[in-house]
């Protein structure tokens, strides 16, 4: 059981380098979730803390 050596590597798909279809970069994509996340939490927090 010896893997076949002769096959080719597969070739790179150009799909997967692509930009993200909305805020230009990945980069933008993780810190408007990030941003997002935060103000949901200070919300949260804000809301809580108004009404106990």
């Amino acid at each position: 059981m010896n893997p076949d050596t002769s096959k080719a590597p597969p070739e790179k798909r150009a799909e997967l380098d692509d930009a993200p279809p909305v805020l230009g970069s990945w980069r933008n994509i993780y810190l408007f979730v990030v941003g997002a996340f935060l103000l949901f939490v200070s919300l949260t927090w804000t809301l809580t803390w108004v009404y106990s």
